[in-house]
């Protein structure tokens, strides 16, 4: 791709001039990264409020509002039509899409794992599978089921490869989360040749991530470009098919990414045992991104690490610096850290900005009330009505409850858990921002009519006791218990519905509420505690977990 810069338009300078100058926090314009165009695509989606999930908007392919709009437009193509055998990444902006290509009788693959030397894994349903087995065939994660491995001697041909962006261009160009799996996994298509040039590649992205056009010195020989666009209110036809990696670039690979992947391991010998000279990157200088992914609750504490070790990058954001960027010397191990005091009130008066602009936190602390300020969700869209469910019993669990709402397809924002009180709550409205209807209410009671929950106890095996005397040679020991019987309940579970603006009221006056006509009625508040777990998700003097189900 880099001797096509010469050819480019003067409006793809013009739109990257303009890009830096946006990415940009000073005067002076730069020229922008992926990295800077994917934190600014990120920020969009974020303050657009067209995200879905907490907090899983940064630093991935990011799911969005309305992903079944732009599914529906993709399965009306005539290339969607004429497929059969159609790839299908594991992003979650995605899932629409696999599950309509399934229902459609199409042979859908997926991504293997990354310890599996398979190419990639057949979703296999049975021919008479109704259409919730088939879903549920996309959500097992135990590869043994519903699913067939493909080995790289498959020669396996794919009509339609379906992938995640970023930020992709309307002249084809796209950029990814920053790790490079899916440009790998395109160029061990193209080198196993199961996408071919009839092989359609396209792209399912909200129309905030889509820019007339992008810098072309950002972009190298082993990015993938697309051919299709596909957003929730248009489809996009690039004009000029871009050209596609040529396979494996295993100059740019090192001996720890084929440990990572098993699949590229494989593939190496067998290029060897053919003949062919293969010669790896010296250097490591893969970064892999979010090693440790998992969100530790309660508060934030900072850890005081030796050296600097900076945030994550990724390869391609490496060979942009290059030589022009200085590494950061590391920090001196000292053994004493100077932490930095807060001012006081006297002293932020006298020094401007930085000690006149309070927190929102401390201005919370000092109004006398000794709470946090809770913390809004910003990509949670807002709630309309709330279902109390009670008479809970101790031995339910959360996960349960979600399994008996998938088989109702009733989908709430969140809930929030209390089983150790007897009851939970679901929280219900639209994420696109406009008000619930009576309708979408009678569509929830309706699905949460006559709710029951079968929970199985008992199974396991008590240990055995053991007991020995002092000046004892031998040590006798008592037989083990024998296992508690398996036990099979139905627990029946009380449905209530909350409206917010009545728990509101009747939570601020402290007064029961009675029903009213319409029969949308609301309990009154118990201590303050039930009218905050309802309203906010928060109980007064109660431990609340607050479990997010976007995905129930």
């Amino acid at each position: 791709m880099e001797d096509q810069g010469n050819a480019a338009p003067a409006a793809a300078a013009e739109n990257g001039a303009n890009t830096a100058q946006e990415v940009s926090s000073t005067t002076q314009p730069i020229e922008p990264t992926k990295r800077a165009l994917r934190v600014q695509t990120w920020k969009k989606i974020q303050e657009g409020k067209v995200g879905i999930g907490f907090n899983n908007i940064f630093n991935r392919i990011p799911g969005f509002v309305d992903a079944d709009k732009a599914a529906a437009l993709l399965i009306n193509e005539d290339e969607f039509k004429k497929a059969q055998h159609i790839k299908v990444n594991i992003d979650r902006a995605l899932h629409d899409f696999k599950e309509q290509a399934l229902l459609a009788d199409k042979s859908v693959y997926l991504p293997s794992t990354r310890d599996s030397s398979a190419l990639c894994l057949k979703v296999d349903v049975p021919a008479d599978a109704t259409e919730e087995q088939k879903k549920d065939a996309l959500r097992v994660q135990d590869i043994q089921k519903f699913r067939t491995e493909i080995g790289l001697d498959s020669g396996l041909k794919l009509d339609i490869v379906v992938i995640g962006s970023v930020v992709v261009s309307r002249d084809g160009y796209r950029i990814g989360r920053g790790n490079g799996f899916a440009d790998l996994d395109i160029g061990l298509l193209v080198e196993l040749g199961a996408i071919t040039p009839e092989t359609v590649i396209a792209t399912i992205v909200h129309d905030l991530q889509v820019v007339d056009s992008l810098p072309l010195n950002l972009f190298q020989k082993y990015d993938t470009p697309v051919d299709i666009i596909v957003t929730p209110s248009e489809v996009i036809r690039v004009a000029k098919r871009l050209p596609r990696p040529s396979g494996v670039f295993w100059e740019l690979l090192s001996e720890r990414r084929l440990k990572i992947l098993p699949v590229l391991q494989q593939l190496k010998e067998r290029e060897e045992k053919a003949g062919k000279s293969i010669s790896l990157k010296e250097e490591d200088t893969d970064v892999e991104q979010h090693q440790n992914n998992r969100r530790r609750r309660g508060p934030v504490r900072r850890r005081f690490q030796r050296g600097n070790p900076g945030r994550t990058t990724s390869q391609t954001d490496n060979e942009q610096q290059g030589e022009t960027t200085q590494k950061r010397t590391p920090r001196r191990k000292g053994r004493f850290v100077t932490r930095r005091r807060r001012t006081t009130k006297s002293e932020g008066d006298q020094s401007g900005v930085e000690g006149g602009a309070k927190s929102e936190d401390r201005k919370f602390e000092e109004a006398g009330t000794g709470e946090r300020r809770p913390k809004k969700n910003k990509n949670r869209g807002p709630r309309d009505f709330c279902i109390k469910l009670t008479n809970l019993t101790r031995d339910i669990r959360v996960k349960d409850l979600k399994s008996e709402l998938r088989k109702r397809e009733c989908n709430p924002m969140s809930i929030t858990w209390k089983g150790h009180f007897g009851k939970c709550f679901l929280h219900f409205g639209n994420r696109n921002g406009t008000p619930s209807t009576q309708d979408d209410v009678d569509k929830v009671l309706k699905s949460l009519n006559d709710l029951s929950l079968t929970i199985t106890t008992g199974g396991e095996t008590a240990p055995a006791a053991a007991a020995g005397a002092e000046g004892d040679a031998a040590v006798k020991t008592e037989p083990a218990e024998s296992a508690a019987p398996v036990q099979t309940k139905t627990i029946n579970v009380n449905v209530e519905l909350f409206k917010f603006g009545a728990k509101k009221s009747a939570s601020s006056t402290g007064a029961n509420a009675s029903a009213g006509e319409d029969g949308n009625a609301a309990g009154g508040a118990q201590n303050g505690g039930e009218a905050g777990a309802v309203a906010g998700g928060e109980g007064g003097g109660a431990r609340v977990e607050s479990v997010d189900t976007t995905t129930v």
